[in-house]
This record gives C-alpha cells, sequence and structure tokens, in this order.
C-alpha cells in the first residue's frame, strides 16, 4: 500500500472474533437471541452460566498452531486497520510475527505505516530499517519512508528517498507527486514543476506547487501559479475555485454605489 497526499492528484478483513490507518474493522456481533429465543423451546431450556462463572467452568480453548494463529492475529489485525482502529491494529501485527517470525516482515510493511499515523517515528524509523534491508530497492517502500518524512517537515530527507524511488521505478507517479511536494516546500519551484509533470498535465502541475505555496503563505505567487494552471486548462475546477478563494475581494465602484 503505498501512500501520497491528497494534495494531488495529493505515505493498506473481517474475523468474528474481534473486530484498519488510511486508510486503514469490524467488531464482534454476540450471538443475540439466545436468551431471548428461549421461548421457543417445548421444555425449559438448561441454566445458562452468564459472566466470571462461565469462564472458570468453561474448558480452555485450544491453541492453534504458531503459524495458523499468527495468520489470524494478521488477519484481525487487517480488519482492525481497515476499520480505522490503529491502536487495536499494531497489538495484532505485533502479535502476529511474535507467533511466526516468517510474519516478521509483513507485519513491519504495516507497523511502518501505523506508527507513522500515530506519530511514533521512532517505532516507524525501526520498522523502516529492518524493512530496507530486507528490500533495499522496493520503490514503495521508498515512496512510503520518503511520506514519513514529509509529514516530519523533513524535506530534504523525504526528496532523498523519494528521488530514489523514481529512480528505481520511473513510472511511479505518487511517488513522483510526493517528490514534486517535497521540493515545493524547499523552494525548488523549476525542480518541483519537473517532478510533477512525469505524473500529471502541465496545469494540474502548476494547481499542485500553487497548493504547497499558498500553504506556506505566499499568496501572490500561489496565484500566479493557479492562473497559468487555467491559461493551460481553463476548465480545471479546482484552480477555479483557488483563485476565488485567494483573490483580493474587488472594490465596489461609485457607479454601482447606492
Amino acid at each position: 500500500m503505498t501512500r501520497f497526499f491528497p494534495a494531488v492528484g495529493l505515505a493498506s478483513f473481517l474475523l468474528p472474533l474481534v473486530a484498519g490507518c488510511q486508510g486503514t474493522t469490524g467488531t464482534i456481533h454476540s450471538g443475540s437471541g439466545l436468551l431471548s429465543s428461549a421461548r421457543l423451546w417445548q421444555s425449559d431450556p438448561p441454566a445458562l452460566l452468564i459472566g466470571p462463572e462461565a469462564a472458570a467452568q468453561a474448558p480452555p480453548p485450544p491453541e492453534l498452531p504458531a503459524p495458523e494463529a499468527a495468520r489470524l492475529a494478521f488477519r484481525t489485525a487487517q480488519e482492525f486497520e481497515k476499520n480505522g482502529r490503529i491502536p487495536e491494529a499494531i497489538q495484532f501485527y505485533e502479535k502476529a510475527r511474535s507467533h511466526d517470525p516468517a510474519m516478521r516482515l509483513h507485519a513491519a510493511r504495516r507497523l511502518a505505516v501505523l506508527y507513522d499515523l500515530t506519530g511514533d517515528f521512532p517505532k516507524a524509523d525501526a520498522e523502516y530499517t529492518l524493512l530496507l534491508q530486507a528490500h533495499p530497492k522496493d520503490a514503495d517502500l521508498l515512496n512510503d519512508l520518503g511520506y514519513s518524512h514529509y509529514c516530519r517537515g523533513q524535506w530534504s530527507t523525504s526528496e532523498h528517498y523519494l528521488t530514489q524511488a523514481v529512480q528505481l521505478q520511473p513510472q511511479h507517479k505518487k511517488a513522483w507527486i510526493n517528490l514534486g511536494l517535497a521540493r515545493a516546500q524547499q523552494g525548488k519551484v523549476e525542480e518541483s514543476l519537473q517532478a510533477f509533470q512525469q505524473a500529471v498535465s502541465p496545469a494540474q502541475a502548476h494547481c499542485n506547487l500553487a497548493f504547497v505555496l499558498a500553504a506556506q503563505g505566499h499568496r501572490e505567487q500561489a496565484l500566479q501559479h493557479y492562473r497559468t494552471a487555467l491559461q493551460l486548462d481553463p476548465s480545471l475546477r479546482l484552480a477555479q475555485a483557488a483563485l476565488a478563494r485567494l483573490s483580493p475581494p474587488q472594490a465596489e465602484s461609485p457607479a454601482s454605489a447606492p
């Protein structure tokens, strides 16, 4: 699951027993009706133990083999992540790899993203380091790592990893978009446009650059690039809306005054 910023055009199962970041669970559905349906029995149902007494008398569940327990925990984590329950997803991804070391990298791939989402960057870095040691030329991984550093405001480091990603996979549009954003944050206007245009039209490239400039408070520069975007593509609604929002209000002429 690769990530990229929504500015662009701008970094991913349900198990009955439990229930996963952004993109990113189900809940237990109890067996309702067991008690309320007692009236359907022809004879009185046996007494049901509920609560601690039931737990004390119930036989312990059979232990699953470690690989099967790991797969179950992993699927549970995916479902938690899918439904946005990030702490629970992290818990079950960690549990999956504790059951079976063969799941270590699969779990690390999701944990790196989820630790990013929670802002626990030291733990995210530990997962990324583990993954890079195993897959140093994974463009998707490098894109996610670049995204991680972008989220921290570390533009130069972000650019470093994103540059590696597009060198390894020149058609990686999401990495090109992220690279354009990282360069724009550093004031590298022309280099930013060049990166954007590897993934989107020239008009959209100017629109993306204008988005960053506006967020930085460079209103006049942003307006210039939104206008350029509309010259290239007058139908670009995002640029139309942004231009209207950023443009100063027109002063009322004396002739139109009441």
